[in-house]
């Protein structure tokens, strides 16, 4: 009778160890934060990333996006780098002393209007630039891309269409947005975005510059009634999936490659939905309580100027304040690299995800070595 127990015993044992070795590891979750909520492109980008890494790395990881509940955007980096995320949409333009190579890409905001054209330029300078890589490395960071959002415009609680009528307004801006409002009359006021709406309320500014989703996902309809159809540029420096570099260095070398061509997807698919909702946002500005101003003949005038000589400042700027030494270099660099995208994308329906998808995974991610990073 004991025998025949303990065969029972060995033979359940042995059961029990076939099912668990056939069961599926569980995935390892992954906190995924970005310092903003709803149901905007940015936002839906986070939970396409998380999408991304579990498909490609057949189910070793997954993700959970924390919508402004872990972290904001002004804690982003530093949170990611600590490890409070694993993953974290980063503002590098919240940082300029840790990423100032990072910078000299956001100041190039009028280098182009094709705000995909210019994500694929961005993101293959950002990929090859080893001193861009090496502001990543020192903040405990990995890049797995940056998306580009646009056009930006100025959204103000008064009217405003004339050069007179920027006088003694302070306007939210900062890199060549700022220095558009400055060169309009106005004040610039540095700010972070989740602070905007309540300065905005309590008459400490009376406007910003933004991208049109911000009127909803931020509330900024609420607190602004006009918007002045004069676009200022695109946004080039938004790191949406900025990975803990410990983290990173646990990956296999197989699940890093997975990690990057997921960074790469979903950073095309961010950029043409988020493109497109702007683009519906401006056809029904009342579906967000603004009303759209032509600018004055002035100001039009004005703002093409300021588009025209800004991308000449960048070099100069870049070099004397932020002590780039090869600034004009870099601009060479980039300057190239916009031609060569508006190419690429000329004959891309650039509305559509997956092919700019697998046009940002064929032509940047697939190409990029982990060890670079």
């Amino acid at each position: 009778m004991t025998l025949k127990i303990t065969s029972a015993l060995v033979a359940g044992c042995m059961g029990l160890a076939a099912a668990m070795a056939s069961a599926p590891a569980q995935a390892e979750e992954l906190r995924i934060a970005i310092g903003n909520t709803g149901s905007g492109g940015l936002v839906r980008g986070m939970y396409k990333f998380a999408e991304q890494i579990e498909e490609r790395t057949e189910g070793r990881y997954s993700g959970k996006v924390f919508e402004l509940s872990l972290l904001n955007f002004a804690e982003s980096m530093t949170g990611v780098r600590d490890g409070i995320a694993d993953v974290a949409y980063v503002v590098p333009a919240y940082h300029r002393g840790e990423f100032p190579y990072g910078n000299l890409l956001v100041d190039m905001a009028t280098a182009g209007v094709n705000p995909v054209a210019i994500a694929g330029a961005a993101n293959e300078y950002l990929a090859t630039c080893g001193k861009c890589l090496d502001e990543y490395k020192a903040q405990n960071q990995v890049f797995l891309g940056t998306s580009v959002i646009g056009p930006y415009y100025m959204m103000s609680v008064d009217r405003i269409s004339k050069p007179e009528d920027f006088k003694g307004k302070k306007i939210r801006g900062f890199g060549p947005f700022g220095r558009w409002v400055e060169a309009m009359g106005a004040t610039a006021v540095v700010l972070g975005a989740n602070d905007i709406y309540e300065s905005i309320s309590q008459g400490q500014l009376d406007g910003n510059t933004h991208t049109l989703d911000v009127l909803r996902s931020l509330s900024i309809g609420e607190v602004t009634d006009y918007l002045l159809d004069a676009p200022i540029g695109v946004y080039i420096g938004n790191s949406m999936f900025n990975l803990n570099r410990d983290v990173w260095n646990d990956l296999s070398d197989a699940d890093k490659k997975s990690f990057i061509l997921a960074g790469g997807s979903s950073i095309a698919w961010t950029t043409v939905t988020y493109l497109a909702e702007n683009q519906e946002l401006f056809r029904n500005p009342s579906t967000v309580g603004v009303e759209i101003v032509e600018p004055s003949a002035a100001v039009a005038e004005a703002t093409a100027k300021f588009r025209a000589n800004d991308l000449k400042a960048v070099a100069k700027l870049n070099k004397e304040k932020f002590g780039i030494q090869d600034a004009e270099e870099q601009l060479q660099i980039i300057n190239g690299l916009v031609e060569k995208w508006a190419k690429l994308t000329a004959d891309v329906d650039v509305s559509d995800t997956k092919a700019v998808s697998d046009l940002f995974v064929r032509e940047i991610f697939a190409k990029i070595d982990p060890s670079t990073l």
